[in-house]
């Protein structure tokens, strides 16, 4: 027992604390401010489809791309406390509760595997999945179960010294299954006997417990002395001691990452000794600062060995995600054990990097300091110069510098010429060797400089005039360039040698030459009229590449002549205000506040915080090879270009994570593993309002990702706005087809990729729809065509019933007419002439004659009319009486009565309609015993109607004979002709009569009608 306690006290020596780790891996944190559920996470898995699943006190998240949805009991969860989480060989999933047993999800719904339903235990601790079988652990037993029949094919319940039987991991080894208790030692699970034994007892309790190859790592605790025990497996198993310890704390999980690091949750439950470890050498390293975690309480943990990524559970700061690719490494003051390190620039010599801050000259070598230069060092070596050095009473600056004092000193920039290094500050030019030895000093107040040769400086002094001195070390030949000369330069900030030119950049008036000794202004002589430079470098090509104060960078070819090769506007890049630029290959690097523009052919990518760039302020940077340096305010960042240029990236896959219609949400079961399952959706025409929202899958850095998207098959649809919105809202889409085609820019791989996401179909109300607009127009074609048919039948008929009334009516007029001239007429009027011709009467013979001879003539004429005035009627009939009456001897007093509102000359009648009652009174009416014999003939005028009346005083009829007028075929022929003109009026001819009382006759005729 001593030598236990001496050897886990040893280890205690191995611990190292929390140390200042080399660089800064980007990180980022989940908590309830972010919609966690709860801050205490205590389990955290990342499965198949790239969905990240994280167990809490309070609830079940999953994240993708950093959206995180949340599950409750609500749902359907077992418990909202989830301590573990497995996926088995079918991708479903598998979450254990402290509390409420298992719940298993297959993409749609929850299910919940309890005690009621066979559950050893509700309060789950661990799960492990092996050959197609779940083994729960809990805290009173074991389940084992079928993933396939989902059915409990073992239970074994015990009650530990503790009256517990927690179950706190398990491992494989040689095919078998075995698991560790906190106090009741290691066990191995037998399925065929379905029986579990029991290994090894142990003293102290089980925390953990981790397999790596053919190793375990085993968190103990010992008399209150807490640490990891690291074993080979088949030593644990046979009982054999470990000598191999290490950690100061509870050690609750592990994972290990593709290069072999091993990395440990720690919490010290009682004691703050937790955080997240990594195992290097069989020591402990605390990592909690390189990895930004502010949690001494580390629970649980994930690594993820497709995205690079460490997922890392904390009980009171929620889940940080670390990026373990590191791209980007940072080096911070801390590093070199500075307060501070404001970078200003950076170049490279032979032995290694040179780092100018403001504090001083730091000579590089793997990152490390070999020599350094401070500011005071500088400026002792100044004052020292204006003591011993004659010649420098002869600078022009010489009075102010050496009244200098060390609070005003500044370094300002540096360049290497020829193996020295010139370092400019605010009191002059110092040039150092390359083992950190300062050389010369020269008081030249210079905001940009260079060496046409090895005597002659060009500089800018700072707000002053351009200069140049042929012999710097003795300031001879020191010559100013006035301003008022257009061609001088001014306000040079930089300036560059390239072939047998020197350029000059100027903030003020922009770009400038010097060739022989020659000035010359570009912008005052109209060559290039961008004034305002700020950045300036020269590419590959030997092109120079210059950014202007609005975010512009301009490739300009000077080699023949000026020629402007391409100008990028500031549109294209992230960020407006450019820092520095730098040239790699075919590809511009444009420092901004965004951070690092990479831009090749239109293309930008573009590192920023989530890459592990997190400074805001870039001050400098320096390209040695592919590794280029940028300095900020507190440090320097490295990263290797060529080997994040090289990596392949493949296009974005997007998934439909929600849909609303008509701002509600569409039903669950359309959705599997939180993303919409099918490719299309069909809505009626009134459920036309859709919101779409969509996820990338598997995305490490999502906040690089922008959309656009334009609806295919809509009447005028545009691509829409670059966004990072990943919603699509369409209001009041008409009836159609549409395609969703969605274009996603990844600004950190520069692929631009395509997709078609969804189809969407708006079908049309039923009378707009194909079925319902045939049946229309065959139900229209065959009514027309039915219409059609009738109407034809209709005109049909109606011309055949016009066809007989044209010839009714020829017949009847004909036959009137042969009514009208009836034998009785003609017989009477022949035996009347005869009696005048016996009687000698020629004179009465030829006047009847002559009378008879012009009715029969008027008669003809009438009879082809098919209307005459009233008054040519009226004429006709007294000619007619007159030879009837002519024939009795005149005996019959004829009474004629006209209406004085009666136009006789207007007033139009079929002809010989009133003939044939007024032949009946002369025929019938009357004979030998007849008393002054009257005929009575009325016309007036009511309305629209004339009433004509035939009346006499003769021996009238009874009822019988008066049935026979009625019938007799010349009142029928009347009749149907009246009837054919009037068919409408009722009762048109109306005949009385009563015996020996007279007859009387009325015609009812519309003038209108005739």
């Amino acid at each position: 027992m001593l030598s236990l306690r001496r050897n886990k006290l040893l280890f205690i020596l191995l611990f190292f604390s929390e140390i200042v780790f080399s660089q800064q891996f980007p990180s980022r944190n989940y908590s309830t401010l972010d919609g966690l559920p709860n801050n205490s996470v205590n389990s955290v898995f990342k499965d198949s489809r790239g969905i990240l699943w994280v167990g809490t006190a309070n609830g079940l998240s999953s994240i993708q791309n950093g959206t995180l949805k949340n599950f409750y009991t609500s749902d359907g969860l077992a418990h909202n406390s989830c301590w573990a989480i497995v996926e088995d060989s079918n991708h479903n999933l598998w979450f254990g509760s402290h509390g409420g047993g298992l719940t298993f999800y297959d993409g749609k719904k929850f299910t919940i595997i309890n005690v009621k339903n066979g559950l050893i235990n509700d309060r789950v601790r661990k799960l492990f999945f092996y050959k197609n079988h779940l083994y729960v652990g809990t805290e009173f037993g074991l389940t084992v179960i079928d993933i396939n029949s989902k059915k409990i094919i073992l239970n074994k319940k015990i009650t530990g010294i503790r009256n517990l039987f927690q179950v706190m991991g398990f491992f494989e080894f040689h095919s078998k299954i075995y698991f560790e208790t906190f106090n009741d030692g290691m066990w191995s699970i037998d399925l065929k006997l379905k029986n579990i034994n029991l290994i090894k007892k142990q003293e102290g309790g089980i925390f953990s417990i981790y397999k790596d190859d053919d190793s375990l790592y085993v968190s103990n605790t010992f008399s209150n002395i807490n640490f990891i025990n690291k074993i080979s497996i088949r030593d644990y198993v046979d009982n054999k001691k470990s000598n191999i310890s290490f950690g100061n704390s509870v050690f609750w999980d592990f994972a290990k990452d593709k290069r072999g690091n091993i990395y440990v949750a720690g919490n010290g439950v009682n004691f703050s000794t937790g955080g997240l470890f990594k195992i290097k050498k069989n020591k402990i390293i605390n990592v909690n600062t390189s990895f930004g975690i502010e949690s001494k309480e580390v629970w649980s943990l994930h690594y993820d060995p497709k995205m690079d990524v460490l997922y890392v559970g904390t009980i009171n700061k929620g889940l940080f995600e670390i990026d373990l690719k590191q791209q980007i490494k940072y080096y911070p003051s801390s590093f070199y054990n500075k307060p501070k390190l404001d970078v200003v620039a950076i170049t490279n010599i032979e032995k290694g990097n040179l780092l100018l801050h403001k504090d001083g000259l730091l000579f590089l070598k793997r990152n490390e300091i070999h020599n350094e230069i401070s500011n005071q060092k500088f400026y002792d070596f100044a004052q020292h110069s204006f003591r011993t050095n004659p010649k420098l009473n002869e600078y022009e600056y010489f009075d102010s510098f050496v009244k200098s004092r060390l609070e005003s000193f500044e370094l300002r920039s540096l360049k290497v010429i020829n193996s020295i290094i010139w370092v400019n500050s605010t009191i002059g030019l110092f040039g150092v060797n390359n083992d950190g030895i300062i050389m010369e000093y020269y008081p030249y107040s210079a905001s940009a400089f260079d060496f046409t040769d090895s005597k002659k400086i060009v500089f800018q002094i700072a707000y002053g005039k351009f200069c140049t001195v042929n012999d710097f070390r003795n300031n001879t030949a020191f010559k100013k360039y006035e301003p008022k000369n257009l061609n001088n330069p001014k306000d040079a900030f930089a300036i560059f040698s390239l072939r047998d030119k020197y350029y000059i950049f100027s903030s003020s008036n922009g770009l400038y030459t010097s060739h022989n000794n020659k000035f010359y202004s570009y912008y005052f002589n109209n060559v290039w009229k961008e004034n305002e430079l700020v950045q300036a470098t020269i590419n590959y090509k030997k092109e120079l590449v210059i950014a202007n104060a609005l975010g512009d960078v301009f490739i300009i070819d000077d080699s023949k002549g000026f020629k402007l090769i391409k100008k990028i506007d500031r549109k294209e890049l992230i960020g407006n205000s450019i820092s520095f630029l730098k040239c790699y290959k075919d590809y511009l690097l444009i420092g901004t506040e965004k951070g690092l523009n990479i831009y090749k052919d239109g293309i930008v990518r573009l590192i920023d915080e989530e890459q592990g760039l997190k400074s805001k302020i870039l001050t400098s940077a320096n390209l040695i090879g592919t590794f280029l340096t940028i300095g900020t305010q507190n440090g320097y960042y490295e990263f290797d270009l060529q080997k994040y240029l090289s990596t392949k990236n493949s296009p974005q896959k997007i998934k439909i994570t929600a849909i609303e219609v008509n701002f509600e949400s569409i039903n669950k079961s359309n959705f599997k593993w939180l993303n919409y399952n099918f490719n299309e959706i069909e809505l009626p025409y009134n459920k036309n309002t859709i919101s779409i929202g969509f996820e990338p899958q598997n995305c490490q850095y999502p906040n690089k990702l922008e959309y656009r998207y334009k609806v295919i098959g809509l009447r005028n649809s545009n691509w829409s706005k670059w966004t990072k919105d990943k919603n699509i809202n369409l209001t009041y889409l008409p009836n159609g087809n549409y395609k969703i085609r969605l274009v996603t820019k990844d600004l950190h791989s520069g692929i631009v990729s395509s997709s078609e996401i969804l189809s969407i179909r708006i079908t049309p109300p039923f009378w707009e729809t194909w079925w319902f607009m045939l049946g229309n127009f065959l139900l229209f074609s065959i009514t027309g065509f039915v219409i059609y048919k009738k109407r034809i039948q209709f005109i049909k008929k109606q011309e055949q019933a016009k066809a007989v009334t044209q010839k009714r009516l020829a017949e009847t007029k004909m036959e009137a007419l042969q009514s009208q001239m009836n034998p009785h007429f003609i017989f009477n009027a022949m035996n009347s002439i005869q009696n005048y011709i016996i009687d000698n009467n020629v004179d009465d013979a030829l006047m009847y004659m002559g009378e008879f001879s012009k009715l029969i003539r008027q008669t003809l004429n009438n009879s082809s009319k098919l209307r005459i005035n009233l008054s040519d009627e009226i004429q006709y009939l007294q000619s007619y009486i007159a030879l009837e009456n002519m024939r009795l001897k005149n005996k019959v007093i004829v009474e004629l009565y006209i209406d004085d509102d009666l136009d006789l000359f207007e007033t139009e009648i079929p002809p010989m309609l009133i003939q044939p009652f007024i032949e009946n009174v002369f025929v019938h009416a009357f004979d030998s015993y007849s008393k002054k014999p009257t005929l009575k003939l009325s016309f007036k005028q009511i309305e629209d109607f004339l009433f004509c009346e035939i009346k006499d005083n003769g021996k009238g009829m009874a009822t019988d004979n008066l049935n026979k007028l009625n019938t007799s075929k010349g009142i029928i022929l009347v009749k149907e002709r009246i009837a054919l003109f009037q068919f409408d009026i009722v009762e048109a001819v109306t005949i009385s009569s009563s015996l020996n009382g007279g007859t009387t006759v009325v015609l009812k005729l519309q003038i209108d009608s005739f």
